[in-house]
């Protein structure tokens, strides 16, 4: 669709200040619009991990005798050193997925539908960008965090839109975090009520997937990758919904500014 076209008043594309109930609304009827691209986008990354993880609780059950005790310390720590390598490759993994996500959610802003190896290359050449981001965000959180809790919520909130600032701005390290604590100054409680409410309403369907299944590690891996191909997709679209949001109120942002930013950003 041609961005210039006239949306309807009630269009999820439509770039207009949103209310916290607008966003998430319009974020699940694009979720819903384009369920099966978003799907495919975590299934690549998630169902590997989810074997490799499965595979690995096996082999540790199998090191454990009945009574709970570890036959060979030799295997225990070969399955501590395995689970921790898992453990770094799902983090790194998961970084190129939610910035391949962000890129494949921003095209559908204009009407485009999804094109999962397009999102995936981009995800792949700013791999590093996008980990140093995780990793300095992470830190000024749990800094935060540590700093009697309610600081770690305010970080968390003035550096939600880091990633978005990356993908469309090609903002890096320091200069993304800087982009998004000066975006989101003056709208923290809109945008901390969004994320807490998204963040409430994705953690019931996985709770609802997973928690029969916590006494099996198979079914419980399984359900575990079946409710993050499903919530994931979500909260990356009511991120970047916030991240349009901010910029429309403070700097009129408009369909064409964001052609424009695909198109300086695009991969080769």
């Amino acid at each position: 669709m041609d961005p210039r076209v006239p949306e309807p008043p009630d269009s999820p594309r439509l770039f207009r200040p949103r209310r916290v109930g607008e966003i998430l609304a319009h974020a699940f009827e694009i979720y819903r619009q384009h369920w099966q691209n978003l799907f495919a986008l975590v299934a690549v990354i998630v169902i590997p991990l989810v074997a490799i993880q499965t595979i690995l609780t096996q082999s540790v059950v199998n090191n454990v005798t009945d009574s709970g005790v570890v036959i060979d310390s030799g295997s225990r720590a070969s399955s501590a050193l395995a689970g921790l390598g898992v453990a770094v490759l799902s983090i790194l993994m998961w970084t190129v997925l939610t910035g391949a996500i962000t890129r494949a959610a921003a095209g559908t802003f204009l009407g485009r539908d999804m094109d999962i190896a397009e999102s995936y290359r981009f995800g792949l050449a700013q791999f590093w960008s996008i980990v140093l981001i995780g990793l300095l965000a992470a830190l000024a959180i749990g800094v935060g965090f540590l700093l009697l809790v309610i600081p770690g919520f305010i970080v968390l909130t003035r550096l939600s839109c880091s990633l978005p600032s990356l993908v469309l701005e090609d903002k890096h390290g320091t200069k993304a975090l800087s982009r998004s604590w000066d975006l989101v100054a003056g709208f923290g409680w809109h945008v901390f009520g969004t994320i807490i409410v998204s963040a409430f309403l994705t953690g019931i369907v996985s709770s609802i997937l997973t928690t029969p299944f916590r006494d099996n590690a198979l079914l419980y891996f399984i359900t575990q990758s079946i409710a993050s191909i499903i919530t994931m997709p979500y909260m990356a679209l009511v991120g970047i919904l916030i991240y349009f949001d901010l910029r429309v109120r403070k700097e009129r942002y408009s369909p064409e500014d964001l052609e424009r930013e695909l198109a300086r950003t695009a991969t080769p």
